[in-house]
């Protein structure tokens, strides 16, 4: 069971996923769309930029009930099966960054949905899903102020001495 911690849509019908595991994904999902059904509204590029995360991370969707599993975006989970999405551009699992991943403790924590996060913020939710990303390097100490801020929380930076290592 895989846990999805951003994704990020990109016309035409791109979805660049990130998990909680640092692995990253890049699908193509334009095959919901053959055949109109459920899954018609995706058309509108607009409505499918409104892709979020779902409440424990297990699901992406859309409003109106449109979600996806997020194990099918994960290569592991095919086995000898052909993918359910066309994937490109697998990055395996790596380390996540503690910043962000302290960031998204605290967003989760809140129970709060990230567009109320953000807004209170000054910031935008897509720009709140790519901080929370666990492989975004770029943080100002400002937007984390921001965030915490709008988390009801207080920002501390500290500087403790490297462990040394045995030789």
């Amino acid at each position: 069971m895989y846990k999805l911690a951003a994704v990020v849509a990109e016309a035409p019908h791109i979805l660049h996923l990130t998990f909680t595991d640092g692995a990253a994904v890049t699908a193509d999902v334009s095959s919901l769309l053959s055949g109109g059904g459920v899954f018609a509204p995706l058309e509108d590029s607009a409505f499918f930029r409104r892709v979020a995360v779902g409440a424990r991370g297990r699901s992406l969707g859309w409003p109106g009930e449109l979600d996806l599993d997020a194990d099918s975006f994960r290569p592991e989970t095919y086995g000898n099966m052909p993918p359910e999405f066309p994937l490109s551009d697998f990055v395996p699992p790596q380390t996540a960054n503690p910043v962000s991943q302290k960031l998204r403790q605290a967003v989760e924590a809140s129970g709060e949905a990230q567009a109320v996060i953000a807004q209170r913020a000054g910031m935008r939710q897509q720009a709140l899903s790519r901080l929370i990303d666990p492989y975004y390097e770029g943080h100002s100490l400002a937007t984390l102020t921001r965030l915490a801020d709008a988390l009801g929380m207080e920002l501390r930076v500290e500087l403790v001495p490297k462990e040394k290592r045995a030789s």
